[in-house]
């Protein structure tokens, strides 16, 4: 169930996003800073969930493992959803799926594996904060 409300949310933000970008910037001109916007919001999104996830997780590798399916399943839907919208070019589609698809991926799992680390350290169960000596 988490999974699939991860890749829900993930998903329909950037259905969501493209809507926005295309009513908001419908010239060419603005597709390179509308793209960086995305790959910003992947990352923060990324991070700050993984961050959460890490913090509230007794055990990372189920949560490692989630974040990596949700990671391949957006790095595979960014070039396929360029493919529907740009023209059924399989040339350009497998282009893109062997050097989008991992930059995009890499995108959500990085941030998020940071984030899932930095959360598990800051709720270790010996952890505590260092005291001045006196």
């Amino acid at each position: 169930m988490k999974l699939f409300v991860r890749l829900v949310a993930m998903l329909g933000g950037t259905v969501l996003y493209t809507i926005a970008a295309i009513n908001l910037f419908p010239t060419e001109d603005a597709n390179i800073g509308a793209g960086l916007i995305y790959f910003a919001l992947l990352l923060v999104v990324s991070a700050l969930w993984g961050l959460w996830d890490g913090y509230h997780s007794t055990v990372l590798p189920p949560v490692f493992i989630r974040w990596a399916l949700v990671a391949i399943v957006i790095g595979l839907a960014f070039p396929i959803r360029i493919w529907s919208e740009e023209g059924l070019d399989f040339d350009v589609l497998w282009s893109d799926l062997a050097n989008l698809a991992p930059f995009v991926a890499g995108l959500v799992l990085a941030p998020a594996a940071v984030g899932i680390a930095i959360g598990q350290a800051l709720n270790s169960p010996g952890r505590r904060l260092p005291s001045m000596p006196r």
